[in-house]
């Protein structure tokens, strides 16, 4: 020891003994775990530490001093030697983190030979567990400090020796002011808890935890949490009590919305366990009237038993297409892929096309079913055609169902906002059925549920197409919801925002109407009707009075004999004296010279016969629309326009096909579906050849591709696949490959399944159950 150190500078005062360095070597020992030499470059030279001390100093000589480090604290360790090393200090004392990880304070004295700088001497104290409880204490009082929490500490006889900053945060008050008693900033209840519960668990476990609220300086409560527990010294003696109290609001709301996400996931599950029993005899009632009348049609040797057989049939097995595809679209729905395909169409057919359906079901149970169209609503629009019939017919199949024989059914529809091409549309569905109570509002648009659960027992149905339709028009950008009462009936409205279409008429302008000098007299006992027949002729700027009965009808017709009436609509039924008789007045009164219009909800074959004897001119069905009104008025005054055509002619009679002298090819692999295509096809003579699967269509449309004018083509088939097939014919060598109509025939009909049939290069798609009328439209508008 005595050769590292060298010399040692002694001062003695006089009478005094020199010092020796026999006693100073163990000191050092003593409150030193090493002695340390670096040379000029801070390489370690030599090393002296205690036997008993930490390996942290062992195998260091060679090193870098600054190696020596824990990465962190190698640029504190290489600016300090500099320090040294340019004399700008005498000496240094700092410590640093080793590599091995324990925690090293150094003194270190620059040493010289012949004033050159000639490295360092120094010492080194391990001092690894006072850095760590400092560290420690530092983030206890930043926890305790800085933090958000109530924090105190209290002595044995409950007085208080600390309070955090976070208390003042938490209960609002002043830091610069004491804070009021425990007994002020707690409930009564807390603190009987606290100073009764609390303190006598703590004597006995040492912990207490438990909920509770506290007073806030403004008189408000926010919950908590309370914990309190004693502090021990080293001898094991409780010394203090700790309380903390945490708000815990947020967390209690979080815990709410969990019991609540619970609550709604335990409830879906029920909903859909009850989903799944109600499909289960949804689907099996109408399969088993399919399958049962099937066996007693076979069975049945007569026509019209047969007829009726297959009547019901058919009813059975669309309500069954029906159920499914609500099925469907719901897990579309849930699966977050329900897209909307945009087209151009005229929006007053499409309606007339929904309400046809739903006027049938009306006149079943003897209801008023009234559709409101609007001047202002343009004639063409652009949106999701298939899916705004879907939320309509949905919601008036819905009104129909709940409303009780001779109620009304009303569809209103208005423009209630435009911005450029951009307007928005509004719809009401109003019924005078059940009603709704607000508890079955709540529950209406929820995926798997009905209002009430008897409801599917009454009258059947999913309990899905109120939240499809919901999920429909808010993809439409609108909303949906309903005002009821129970027993008061229900207005389902919903709006949606379309777009005009560019370069067609904007608005039904009927200016064909060659007589100005009209007048017309509308009877009707249903109030709205009425009232939408003067709405119409308002806007047509034609003259129109309005009487609720025969009698006041023969009452204006007596009153206005100066200047008569031209044009009578005349409702058929009506309390007292219906259409029928009431025209055959005024046939006497005018001499036959006046026209008279039937409006009927019920069938016209039904009445044809006594109303042409009676001198009725022409008959339109209900619910009236204002293009219906027009078209019958020129077709009753003689206009020359050869689309006109009556709704008796639309309703009754069906365009009739005559395709001979062209062939097409279908690709279909199921012979039943080859049955039904042949008895659709049979009566438009046309020719028909049958590929069962990809690669004969291929090899047929080889071998003779100017036989064929289109290709029907199923998309799964064995061998090959209907868009592997299409894929293969375009590719072919072959002019006509390129340019033949090819449209898919498949039960894949969603969005995603006609986009990819297009991008195999098919024209146009049609689905499976095969529609009469859409197959031979589309036969009819490739090969016309």
């Amino acid at each position: 020891m005595e050769s590292m150190w060298g010399d040692v500078l002694e001062e003695t005062a006089p009478g005094a003994e020199n010092m020796h360095l026999s006693w100073m070597i163990p000191f050092w020992a003593s409150f030193t775990d090493c002695v340390i030499e670096l040379d000029a470059q801070h390489i370690i030279t030599n090393v002296r530490r205690k036997s008993e001390s930490s390996s942290a100093v062992v195998g260091l000589t060679g090193k870098s001093f600054s190696a020596i480090a824990a990465e962190k604290d190698r640029d504190l360790v290489e600016d300090n030697l500099h320090q040294l090393k340019t004399a700008a200090v005498p000496y240094l004392r700092f410590q640093f983190l080793l590599s091995t990880g324990r925690y090293y304070r150094w003194t270190l004295i620059p040493f010289y030979k012949e004033g050159i700088y000639s490295g360092c001497h120094g010492v080194a104290v391990d001092v690894t567990e006072q850095t760590i409880k400092e560290i420690t204490l530092n983030w206890q009082s930043a926890v305790m400090d800085d933090g958000r929490d109530f924090v105190r500490i209290f002595d044995l006889d409950m007085r208080i020796l600390y309070t955090s900053p976070g208390a003042y945060k938490m209960t609002g008050y002043d830091s610069t002011s004491d804070m009021p008693s425990s007994e002020h900033i707690y409930t009564p209840e807390h603190y009987k808890n606290v100073y009764g519960n609390g303190l006598e668990t703590i004597n006995k476990q040492g912990f207490w935890i438990a909920r509770g609220e506290l007073v806030r300086s403004d008189g408000t409560l926010i919950p908590i949490e309370h914990t309190m527990f004693s502090i021990s010294n080293d001898q094991g003696e409780v010394i203090l009590l700790a309380s903390v109290i945490r708000d815990i609001t947020v967390f209690i709301e979080h815990e709410k919305d969990l019991e609540e996400a619970r609550l709604a996931a335990e409830a879906a599950n029920v909903a859909k366990s009850d989903f799944l029993s109600r499909m289960s005899h949804e689907i099996r009632t109408p399969m088993n009237a399919i399958i049962g009348m099937t066996n007693i049609g076979l069975g049945a040797s007569d026509i019209e038993r047969k007829n009726y057989c297959f009547t019901r049939v058919d009813s059975a097995a669309k309500h069954l297409l029906d159920l499914i595809n609500d099925i469907l679209d719901m897990s579309k729905i849930e699966a977050d892929k329900l897209d909307l395909s945009y087209s151009e169409f005229d929006f007053e057919k499409v309606l007339k096309n929904i309400t046809n359906i739903a006027s049938i079901r009306a006149e079943e149970k003897q209801l008023h079913f009234i559709v409101k169209l609007s001047s202002d609503v343009p004639a063409f629009i652009i949106c999701d055609e298939m899916r705004l019939s879907q939320v309509i017919t949905n919601l008036l199949t819905n009104a129909i169902k709940f409303t009780p024989e001779n109620g009304t059914v009303t569809l209103n529809i208005d423009k209630t906002s435009e911005d450029g091409d951009e307007i928005t549309l509004r719809f009401e569905v109003i019924d005078t059925g059940i009603g709704i109570t607000k508890e079955q509002q709540e529950r209406l648009f929820t995926s798997f549920n009905q209002a009430d659960a008897s409801i599917s027992q009454k009258y059947g149905g999913t309990g899905l197409g109120l939240a499809i339709s919901k999920r429909i028009v808010e993809i439409m950008g609108g909303e949906i919801w309903v005002i009821s009462e129970l027993g008061q009936g229900a207005a389902f409205i919903f709006t949606i925002r379309v777009k005009k279409a560019e370069g067609k008429a904007q608005t039904q302008h009927y200016e064909r109407i060659r007589q100005r000098n009209l007048r017309i007299l509308a009877v009707d006992d249903a109030t709205e009707v009425r009232d939408y027949f003067k709405q119409i002729m308002d806007a047509l700027k034609l003259q129109c009075d309005v009487a609720s009965d025969g009698h006041q009808a023969l009452q204006l017709i007596q009153d206005t004999a100066a200047d008569p009436y031209n044009i009578f609509f005349i409702d058929w039924k009506m309390p007292g004296m219906d259409g029928i008789e009431l025209t055959r007045k005024i046939k006497e009164i005018s001499n036959n010279n006046s026209i008279v219009i039937m409006t009927s909800a019920s069938d016209w074959n039904s009445v044809e016969k006594e109303a042409a004897e009676a001198g009725v001119n022409h008959f339109i069905s209900k619910p009236l629309f204002p293009s219906t009104l027009v078209n019958s008025i020129e077709l009753c005054l003689g206009a020359e326009l050869s689309e006109i055509k009556s709704d008796a002619d639309n309703n009754f009679s069906k365009q009739k096909y005559d395709f001979s002298e062209h062939t097409i090819l279908i690709a279909e692999d199921i012979e039943i579906n080859r049955e039904i295509i042949s008895a659709i096809l049979e009566e438009t003579r046309i020719c028909v050849e049958y590929a069962e699967d990809g690669k004969k269509a291929i090899s047929m449309f080889s071998e003779n591709p100017g036989r064929y004018e289109l290709v029907l083509m199923d998309i799964n088939m064995p061998e090959m696949d209907g868009y592997e097939a299409t894929r293969q014919i375009r590719s072919l060598d072959i002019a006509k490959a390129k340019s033949i109509p090819i449209i898919a025939m498949t039960a894949n009909v969603f969005k995603e399944d006609i986009e990819k049939c297009i991008s195999s290069g098919m024209n146009d798609h049609t689905g499976k159950p095969i529609d009469a009328d859409e197959l031979l439209d589309k036969i009819y508008q490739y090969i016309k």
